[in-house]
């Protein structure tokens, strides 16, 4: 392949004059994303500074990083093989594969390295290097890309890093930490569920995602089409690899009932079609906001339709204080509104009687004593329900069997909690697995409203029929 016979897309012209200094190339298998940071990875090599001359590729492992972009016909190093020298496999105990590119400035070493041999990525990490090109962010280890990344920011002059990558699990680090960071181009392109976890705090780091439908002029239609088809619709490899999307863990044990859920809008609830209001608290010990791998203390909000025909996760709230009279505080603040809005259906406050203190405390310093119940929260349903073997079970059979699910029985309102249930992983006997992070805090606070009335919620169609009214 030859420069001249690239087919040139408008993202293709943006992404090559960007000069962020970070670039991520993130979106579907088959889009010329390596090609792309290839072309711009040798654009920003030959135009680098007289004294910047060390560069580095890192891949999964650095076989894959030479069949990318040294063997293929259209790699960075075939394209424009007039101006790189013979690649030489060096030493591979050390920082030794390279090849080099006869710049304008001078010659500049380009390094290749996987992430499967530490002593050679962590000694070409150590250089001063001018820019460095992580393919397959998705699946490198935190320690090469978080390595890179300060590495770009620590040198004196101007350093660059441009990634690529397929789509990977919501709250894996390299979205959490980098990705999500990073201010969106483009974003007409951009899938929904993308833009929803995108942060955007970094306006100097830029995001571009490619798609199938949009980034593949190389390909005929039968070809795109047949990539279409690949995978089973909803699978983790369908979202990651087809639709270039954050997609969820195998395993998971919700997510792949709501790959095309969105949550309703607040104003389109018809508040007369609440039969009750319930807020649930689950008690963690975190106090950091920002570390989803800890428990927090987090209070939601839900209610029952007309005829317990509709559980509604409605919203939730992180809560920052420790202290008890603080969380009662801070969480009746918060849940004030709503009482108000829900004025006589919002009669109970549901808490994780893990920590009886702060159910006691809460029942006697209440605002609103005598007028809403502050109870410790059901987590057995075996009086209720004995035939239902355990809690998550529950759940299960609420989002799992319902024919009309998920746009009938079960509404989600409040994103944390549908980005909650999408964590969720299924434990070896078919149960939750607590994996004591803020997730599982979220879903907890949906387990104990469900609970609640789970009764009224699993009775036979025919006890509610009578009772309908429209919900939007």
């Amino acid at each position: 392949m030859t420069f001249d016979s690239v087919i040139w897309t408008p993202k293709m012209r943006a992404i090559f004059s960007d000069t962020a200094p970070v670039i991520h190339l993130c979106g579907s298998m088959g889009t010329s994303k390596t090609l792309v940071a290839g072309l711009l990875f040798f654009d920003r090599i030959m135009n680098a500074p007289a004294n910047v001359n060390q560069f580095a590729i890192i891949g999964v492992s650095s076989v894959l990083v030479k069949r990318n972009f040294v063997d293929k016909a259209d790699s960075l190093y075939n394209i424009h093989r007039g101006l790189c020298t013979e690649f030489s496999d060096g030493n591979k105990d050390a920082a030794g594969s390279h090849f080099c590119i006869n710049g304008k400035t001078g010659k500049k070493i380009v390094y290749i390295a996987g992430a499967d041999n530490k002593s050679s990525y962590t000694n070409i990490l150590s250089l001063d290097l001018g820019g460095i090109l992580l393919d397959e962010l998705s699946v490198l280890h935190p320690d090469v890309w978080r390595e890179a990344y300060g590495r770009v920011q620590r040198l004196a002059y101007p350093g660059w890093l441009i990634t690529t990558t397929n789509g990977g699990n919501p709250t894996q680090e390299f979205y959490t930490e980098l990705v999500n960071h990073a201010t969106v181009q483009f974003r007409e392109t951009v899938p929904k569920i993308e833009l929803d976890e995108m942060i955007e705090d970094r306006p100097d780091e830029h995001y571009y995602h490619f798609n199938l439908r949009d980034d593949c002029p190389h390909k005929t239609q039968e070809q795109t089409e047949r990539l279409l088809n690949s995978y089973p619709v909803g699978s983790f490899y369908y979202c990651s690899k087809i639709l270039g999307c954050r997609g969820f863990s195998e395993g998971a044990m919700y997510a792949p009932l709501l790959t095309d859920v969105e949550p309703v809008s607040f104003g389109d609830l018809n508040l007369n079609a609440f039969e009750e209001v319930v807020a649930t608290v689950d008690v963690g010990a975190s106090v950091n906001g920002d570390d989803t791998s800890r428990s927090h203390t987090i209070v939601a909000l839900g209610g029952y339709t007309r005829g317990y025909h509709r559980v509604v996760a409605i919203a939730s709230k992180k809560i920052a204080s420790i202290e008890h009279r603080d969380i009662i505080e801070e969480a009746e603040t918060w849940l004030y509104p709503y009482w108000l809005k829900f004025y006589g259906k919002f009669r109970t406050i549901l808490i994780d009687n893990a920590d009886y203190k702060l159910v006691s405390t809460w029942q006697n310093h209440s605002r609103w004593r005598g007028k809403v119940s502050v109870l410790g929260c059901v987590k057995s349903h075996k009086t209720l329900c004995p035939d239902l073997p355990t809690r998550a079970a529950v759940k299960c059979q609420l989002m799992m069997t319902s024919k009309q699910y998920p746009t009938s029985r079960v509404v989600w309102v409040d994103e944390d909690m549908l980005k909650a249930h999408r964590q969720i992983l299924q434990d070896k006997d078919g149960s939750e697995l607590d994996q004591a992070d803020v997730w599982q805090d979220y879903a907890d606070c949906f387990s104990y409203l469900i609970l609640w009335r789970i009764a009224r919620l699993l009775a036979d169609e025919n006890d509610r029929i009578n009772n309908k009214i429209q919900f939007f």
